[in-house]
């Protein structure tokens, strides 16, 4: 196999806010990522399986978040990958105090179907 013959993808997520996020790959890489934004923008979500650099593959999961749910967006963890304070929690969550929730890790979206 060639780098071209295989879907090499990277997703980087951003270390702080404001920080960007980065989405390297190859084009057949890009091109299946966008079938799945396609597919989940159709039925709610999707998965591409694709391959990092390394070789090792991995599952992408794309969700789709409808109008009306922005309390389930909003109480989600933060994606950001820094740590924010003396403990390294990787539970940074701008939209705490609401309702004393604490923030849903992203597995939550899976319960939705």
């Amino acid at each position: 196999m060639t780098f071209k013959d295989e879907k090499y993808l990277h997703i980087y997520a951003q270390h702080f806010p404001h920080d960007g996020a980065v989405i390297v790959g190859n084009k057949l890489a890009l091109l299946e990522l966008r079938r799945a934004i396609d597919e989940a923008l159709k039925e709610r979500e999707s998965e591409r399986y694709l391959t990092a650099s390394d070789g090792e593959g991995y599952e992408a999961y794309i969700f789709r978040i409808e109008d009306d749910e922005r309390e389930l967006f909003e109480s989600l963890e933060m994606p950001y990958i820094t740590q924010y304070c003396d403990v390294n929690s990787h539970i940074y969550f701008v939209n705490g105090g609401k309702e004393n929730k604490p923030p849903n890790p992203i597995g939550i979206l899976w319960e939705k179907e």
